[in-house]
């Protein structure tokens, strides 16, 4: 085991040499392929070196080179490969982080000047005074000890410092995707009420019948309903579009709010239905691809009219078989229909009702 461990001493040697005088020492570069080269290099050397170190570590465990750390196996074992871990880590961190700004790892940067360095050197110089029993009996115990405690120490320190650095780093990027999110729906939330206010509901009501929708905001919602009802004959232009071309609009407001007129909107929203069964088979027949469908499509406009169906219920008209054409049209063939869509159970839980 004693070569074995001098030969990958040996190789971990070589390998320290040549990382540190290309890269120890040398500004970290900003940007570009170079900087993603040198962070691949930091990476490189460290698993490579900690997998020679490895060799080392259990060769010098094989012959009680590690026994002054504790009389117990375990705790020797975990002690070592603990430390030994921690250490390479916080090295190839503090490589990482080298000329970094910000204070998010800060003791991280602190060590980045010397801790690559001084990390790997301690380790092969008490290896090698371990793993070879002259070295070993002709230094006192101390010159080694010191220096490997001192290193599993700061590579413990190291650790617990790229992890609250981590946390606090990842709690800073959460604050300002949750800002992001918030200024976004702030901005909408004003282009909302500025599309509502300039709609000159005379001429064009249906653009801004989709804010009338129950699950907008409500302050949205409120506005929206306010501008619709500011035009006199809104309830007329709502049946013009359910007879025309509208239809998935006027649902959008008719699900979710009441109307003066009840019986004015029998026969348009039969009709308005049969629309949106033309427009389903419609859709189907033209899409042509696989990612044209998934189980959400149609939802919404299924659920909005079965919704304006309820809310006329009382009124004893029978919406079925316009329902029941809504549902036949979602059988409209398409060999790149691979999916089953959510609006069929829904629709069917409905029919089996009524």
């Amino acid at each position: 085991m004693t070569i074995l461990g001098n030969i990958f001493l040996c190789i971990a040697t070589l390998i320290f040499l040549l990382f540190a005088s290309s890269v120890i020492g040398k500004d970290a570069p900003r940007g570009g392929d170079a900087s993603i080269g040198y962070v691949w290099a930091i990476l490189i050397f460290n698993l490579v070196f900690l997998g020679c170190m490895v060799v080392v570590a259990l060769s010098i465990g094989a012959k009680g080179g590690f026994d002054w750390i504790s009389a117990d196996k375990g705790i020797r074992f975990l002690f070592v490969a603990g430390g030994l871990i921690a250490a390479m880590i916080t090295s190839t961190l503090s490589g990482f982080f080298k000329g970094e700004p910000g204070p998010s790892a800060a003791v991280i940067k602190a060590f980045s000047g010397f801790i690559p360095f001084l990390i790997p050197l301690v380790l092969i110089v008490t290896g090698a005074i371990l793993l070879n029993d002259g070295l070993r009996m002709a230094v006192p115990a101390q010159v080694y000890k010191i220096p490997l405690m001192f290193v599993f120490g700061i590579g413990v320190l190291g650790l617990a410092a790229g992890v609250i650095g981590w946390m606090v780093l990842s709690g800073q990027n959460a604050s300002r995707q949750a800002e992001s999110i918030q200024a976004d729906q702030d901005r909408n939330h004003q282009n909302f009420l500025n599309e509502i206010d300039t709609c000159d509901v005379a001429k064009d009501m249906s653009r801004i019948l989709v804010f009338t929708d129950a699950n907008h905001n409500p302050e949205v919602r409120r506005k929206a309903i306010e501008k619709v009802r500011s035009n006199p004959p809104w309830q007329q232009e709502l049946v013009r579009l359910l007879e025309n071309e509208g239809p998935i609009e006027a649902f959008e407001f008719l699900a979710s709010n009441e109307v003066d007129d009840k019986a004015l909107f029998i026969d348009p929203v039969n009709s308005g239905i049969l629309s949106v069964a033309d427009w389903i088979r419609k859709q189907i027949r033209k899409s042509d691809q696989e990612h044209y469908f998934y189980p959400e499509l149609f939802s919404r406009e299924v659920e909005r009219v079965l919704r304006t169906v309820d809310r006329l219920e009382d009124t004893g008209a029978d919406f079925r078989p316009a329902v029941l054409a809504l549902r036949a049209a979602l059988d409209e063939p398409n060999p790149a229909n691979k999916v089953k869509l959510n609006c069929i159970s829904i629709l069917d839980n409905w029919i089996k009702k009524h």
